[in-house]
């Protein structure tokens, strides 16, 4: 079984970039390594 199988709001590109975003700026911010949700964006989009 995949994973969008299991879980089919990971089809929604929308609801994968917020998660990934929220993701990485909440570890950065443990390891004092603040980003700006914008920048990260802004990266993802890069990607």
């Amino acid at each position: 079984m995949k994973l969008r199988d299991r879980y089919p709001q990971l089809q929604d590109p929308a609801i994968v970039k917020a998660r990934v975003v929220q993701s990485v700026y909440a570890s950065m911010a443990l390891e004092n390594q603040t980003v700006p949700l914008a920048r990260l964006e802004a990266l993802y989009e890069q990607t």
